[in-house]
């Protein structure tokens, strides 16, 4: 057998017996949506925005060898409220400030193998509908929030659950779930004997000022 067939096959066995923390989370719902659901409006009235200083948005890439843990530091987002009760909510997301674990890797995440921050330096995400979760949710989960994400050139529906929390400081969201990048064409393999898995780990824990009056 030729010897990079044996290190690739190698690799795909190792992967497959390999635990990662990206295993053992939820993974977002994901359809195709159509040009009509993927039009965005300025927030409204009743919108609050985030609080960057009390929130983040991370992320946990593995491969074959190890997961890699990364954060972006530069992002804006908002929700909006109905009758006190939420009814919208979007982020957006500025992929130059995307930090991995290891200087190399942030870098090579910035080229065009990956999220390609010369052609698409932003992401954006904007909910169609939040409902409260549904019987059989993950365990603390509030709502199921659906949208559509706005990735390297591509827009995809996506649904995943969310935990909210009103405190004396505001609306705390968090959520962790995974997505397949190749759904949106990040679909760089990576090193024959140390491939990069197909889902990555997001997560959300966004900090809103307290809901308007009902």
């Amino acid at each position: 057998m030729n010897r990079s067939i044996m290190v690739l096959a190698l690799s795909i066995v190792v992967a497959g017996g390999c635990r990662s923390e990206v295993d053992q989370k939820p993974a977002a719902e994901v359809t195709e949506t159509s040009a009509a659901t993927t039009a965005t409006r300025p927030p409204g009235a009743d919108a609050s925005r985030v609080i960057r200083e009390k929130s983040s948005i991370d992320w946990v890439g593995a491969k074959v060898t190890r997961d890699h843990d990364g954060t972006f530091h530069e992002f804006d987002g908002w929700i909006e409220y109905a009758a006190g009760r939420p009814s919208r909510i979007a982020f957006d997301i500025d992929l130059t400030s995307v930090e991995s674990d290891e200087e190399k890797l942030t870098a090579h995440l910035k080229s065009a193998d990956f999220f390609d921050v010369a052609r698409y330096p932003k992401a954006t995400f904007t909910s169609t509908s939040i409902a409260e979760a549904p019987a059989g949710a993950p365990a603390g989960t509030t709502h199921r929030v659906t949208g559509v994400l706005d990735l390297h050139g591509a827009k995809k529906e996506v649904t995943f659950p969310v935990t909210a929390e009103v405190t004396g400081e505001g609306v705390r969201t968090r959520s962790e779930f995974t997505i397949n990048r190749h759904d949106w064409g990040i679909s760089y393999r990576g090193a024959a004997d140390d491939l990069i898995r197909d889902n990555v780990l997001i997560r959300l824990d966004l900090m809103f000022p307290p809901p308007p009056p009902a």
